[in-house]
């Protein structure tokens, strides 16, 4: 058979093609899918005190109303774009609104109406937060609150605390593609809720009310200050260039004089009387223009311009032509200049006054970015809590607190459940699932068949028999006796039974019941009439002989003294143990080291002379992690069954025991599960060999005797 690793575990399963299907087990789910199934009832219980909780959550949580108020957001862009782009700007543009809600919900808009003379003073706007501890705890604690505190209240963390509780409770939302505000606040009393969300829109619109009037005075001021520096630098540049007027006349008039000059020199010579009343007339016009060209450089109006060209303007002495052209050539240039200027400072001036008219023209409309558009009213249902959501929030998070819990119980669980566990996690087969007796419920049915066949129907040896062997008057019939039949039977089914006749049983560690399944499944083989043979091979701590009801200072020779060759088996043999076919050979006297006596060829003449007198020889022995005892015998038996305790052994130990045949080359023909509880809540993924209906005897945990511990298995020094 092929293997496969099983996380976590250790262990070695078969391929998936290789296990088989079981009833009501879909093949390929997880395990854990059909673990937490089984389960079930952890994640109702969740859900269910989940609900209990919400109910209770929603019984403390104050409900809490609220009331919205509504701005309508203008955009003052009239005065620089049309009224359409304004138009698609307020209704692409988010963020243009998304500012405008932050602005209405900020800390000084918040304080502002916490100062308003109708809550400053109000005991009632702030309440005291949910407790939700019990009334009665509540209760105490508030009266020691009350001794404690005796101060003056404080008006300046008042109004602070009015104002945090806005903050938390107050929220501006935009309305998808419009241009519509709504402020909403939320309160326990909803006549305030509608009173603060009131408050707070008035105090925004109050607020902008006075931004608008300073900007507008603001803007306006600042356009008549630019106007007054404007028209003062228009006026120098206009004095400046008035200086300059004679001169320019002056100029004109010599240019005028040239012409003539120039026009008498193309018909006459120099000497003629025209030519010299012309000649006569321009010098005059130099010495004019020269004359008024030097009192304009000196006039203070423009002093720092001619301070600059000093220099020129000190050559210009008398009319030569030299210091004509130079002073020509200044004065065009400075009054080109001035000329210049002046118009620039003109277009300045006159820009200015057109804003200045455009600021009167806009301030006819309405400057205010937003507007009331609707104002809040009383609300009449409560929005917090919201009661669905909390009876679901509860139950689904007690139900994932329920799935939690399962997950954390499958992650620490190291104990074997069910069938279908102990099958898969070990690649063995389970012969048999013995569930748990009640002592109780054993008694009731003993009395029950004393009073119908009387006090002599038992035989003796059967009143000495301990309680945990069903194979007597009152309890054959019953299902806990058929475990061990079906016991049998897995047995049987295993191969040729007369090449298979030694059983052997044993454990991972003491106290899981072994000594108890091997004389259970020896009075089962021999109440089907085959003669069968009981060895107790446990020298360290002998059970079988306690079990049926014997002493073993009693006993005289047993398996020690066979093993030791002191005597042949015949002689060890007790038969009268309670049953016509069954014998059985106890341990024998006490031993020093039972380890030495536990030879292989001893064993093996012993097995040999059990065969040839026997039909069937059943063995129980020591826990084979506890001493080694176990791993020398079982390489003789046939069939070797490990008895597994449901609820009890840690799968660590059974694998551990597991290994260690693997590692001998021992193979296991398969698992008894013993003190077995079949739960109907592990719906498909629990599988077993018939309905036990346990019920029957109870749930009580049947005790096997005490062991000891695992790794201390000492000897059985206690005197029978």
């Amino acid at each position: 058979m092929s293997a496969r690793r099983l996380a976590g575990a250790g262990r070695e399963l078969p391929d998936e093609d290789e296990v088989l299907e079981f009833p009501g087990r879909a093949r390929g789910l997880p395990k854990v899918f059909w673990e937490m199934l089984g389960k079930w009832y952890f994640p109702v219980m969740g859900a269910i005190l989940g609900l209990f909780a919400s109910a209770y959550y929603l019984k403390k949580t104050p409900e809490r109303f609220a009331s919205t108020a509504t701005l309508l957001v203008k955009q003052n862009l009239s005065g620089v774009i049309s009224s359409e782009e304004v138009e698609d700007l307020d209704l692409r543009s988010d963020n243009v609104m998304n500012t405008i809600a932050a602005q209405v919900t900020r800390v000084g808009i918040l304080e502002k109406v916490a100062q308003r003379p109708e809550f400053a003073g109000s005991e009632d706007l702030v309440r005291k937060p949910a407790s939700y501890m019990p009334d009665w705890a509540s209760a105490f604690f508030a009266r020691e609150g009350a001794r404690e505190s005796n101060s003056e209240p404080d008006t300046g963390a008042n109004l602070t605390r009015v104002a945090a509780m806005l903050a938390q409770r107050c929220d501006a939302t935009v309305r998808k593609r419009t241009r519509l505000l709504d402020v909403t606040v939320t309160h326990e009393d909803p006549e305030l809720a509608r009173t603060l969300a009131d408050a707070v829109v008035d105090e925004y619109l109050k607020e902008l009310a006075e931004e608008d009037k300073g900007s507008a005075d603001r803007r306006s001021a600042g356009l008549l200050g630019q106007a007054d520096v404007a028209r003062e630098s228009l006026q120098e540049a206009n004095s400046a260039l008035a200086v300059y007027n004679r001169a320019l006349e002056t100029h004109a008039a010599l240019e005028v004089e040239e012409v003539k000059v120039a026009d008498l020199a193309r018909r006459y010579r120099g000497k003629h009387p025209k030519m010299i009343a012309a000649s006569a007339k321009l010098a005059a016009a130099k010495g004019s223009f020269l004359e008024e060209f030097l009192v304009a450089a000196r006039s203070p109006v423009d002093k720092s311009y001619w301070e600059g060209v000093s220099d020129q303007l000190g050559t210009i002495k008398d009319g030569g032509e030299a210091e004509v052209a130079i002073a020509r050539r200044l004065l065009l240039a400075r009054t080109q200049v001035l000329d210049g200027e002046t118009k620039s400072r003109m277009s300045v001036f006159n820009s200015i006054l057109v804003a200045m008219e455009e600021s009167k023209v806009n301030q006819i409309d309405d400057e205010v970015i937003a507007d009331l558009h609707s104002r809040a009213s009383t609300p009449e249902t409560a929005v917090y809590p919201n009661r669905i959501r909390s009876y679901f929030a509860g139950g689904a998070g007690g139900a994932a607190c329920g799935v939690g819990l399962i997950l954390l119980l499958l992650r620490i669980d190291n104990r074997f459940r069910t069938v279908a566990q102990v099958e898969e996690e070990t690649a063995l087969p389970v012969l048999a699932a013995v569930p748990v007796l009640s002592a109780k419920r054993l008694s009731a049915a003993e009395k029950s068949n004393k009073e119908r066949q009387g006090e002599g129907a038992s035989r003796d040896e059967e009143h000495l028999w301990d309680s945990g062997i069903v194979f007597r008057p009152g309890l054959q019939s019953s299902l806990y006796a058929e475990s061990y039949r079906i016991l049998r039977a897995s047995v049987v089914l295993l191969g040729d039974e007369k090449e298979r006749k030694v059983s052997l049983f044993f454990s991972a560690l003491p106290g899981e019941g072994k000594t108890t399944t091997s004389i259970n499944y020896a009075l089962a083989t021999a109440s089907q009439g085959r003669k069968t043979l009981l060895l107790d091979m446990d020298l360290r701590k002998p059970r079988v002989h306690r079990q049926l009801g014997r002493r073993r200072s009693e006993q005289g020779k047993g398996m020690a003294e066979i093993l030791a060759r002191q005597c042949p088996p015949e002689e060890a043999v007790c038969q009268d143990v309670g049953h016509g076919n069954l014998d059985a050979v106890f341990a024998g006297g006490k031993v020093r080291n039972p380890g030495e006596l536990l030879k292989p060829g001893a064993i093996r003449e012993l097995l040999q002379w059990a065969r040839e007198h026997y039909d069937h020889v059943v063995i129980d022995t020591a826990p084979v992690l506890a001493v080694p005892d176990t791993r020398i015998i079982l390489p003789q038996a046939d069939n070797r069954c490990l008895v597994i305790r449901a609820n009890v052994v840690p799968k660590p130990a059974v694998f551990r025991a597991i290994d260690l045949l693997e590692e001998d080359g021992v193979k296991l023909a398969g698992v008894v599960m013993n003190g077995y509880r079949e739960s109907r809540r592990l719906l498909g993924y629990n599988y077993s060999y018939g309905a036990y209906r346990t019920g029957r005897y109870g749930y009580r945990q049947y005790g096997y005797g005490g062991y000891g511990s695992y790794g201390a298995y000492g000897s059985d020094d206690e005197e029978d």
